[in-house]
């Protein structure tokens, strides 16, 4: 008895649920093609995209429970001076390590190093060469270098101190 009950119900309850979801298609197919569209356009995702770039490393510890901690603490910190900024806290052994922002070019990545000391808060920060996460239609095309190889200063001037902290 109490099954032929619980079915009913669950027949029931599936019923006015089909119901309802044909009066909302009902109701969506009325609408005029140009308002379909615009909807479908603004449901589109923007695709992201992963690519060479940089990030601040505000965090690089060891292979320990500690180390993680530190490292989601200052995930933390940085969230409350640089709430609009991305922060990645991750484990890539044998290291924890977290870093923040996503820059396509040194000198963005710079502004915000700058910035971050100037707080005093991060006086360990660094610039790290990175994989980023970007918006595609975000992506700058760069200009093909010019430069021939042997031109040792240019590339010093660029790569020499990369990843190096405060000198």
């Amino acid at each position: 008895m109490k099954k032929r009950f619980f079915l009913s119900v669950l027949i029931a309850v599936l019923s006015v649920t089909y119901a309802m979801a044909q009066q909302d298609s009902i109701s969506f197919g009325a609408q005029s093609d140009s308002s379909m569209l615009k909807a479908k356009q603004d449901s589109v995702p923007v695709k992201r995209i992963r690519v060479n770039g940089f990030r601040v490393q505000v965090y690089y510890g060891g292979n320990n429970q500690k180390s993680k901690q530190d490292a989601i603490k200052m995930a933390e910190k940085v969230k409350i001076w640089f709430e609009d900024l991305p922060v990645y806290t991750t484990f890539s052994s044998p290291r924890w390590t977290c870093r923040v922002g996503d820059f396509q070019t040194r000198e963005e990545a710079m502004e915000l190093l700058t910035t971050m000391r100037e707080t005093g808060r991060f006086p360990k920060a660094i610039i790290v060469k990175s994989k980023i996460n970007i918006r595609e239609d975000e992506l700058r095309r760069e200009e093909p270098n010019t430069s021939t190889a042997g031109d040792s200063a240019a590339h010093n001037s660029y790569f020499g101190t990369l990843g190096r902290g405060p000198q």
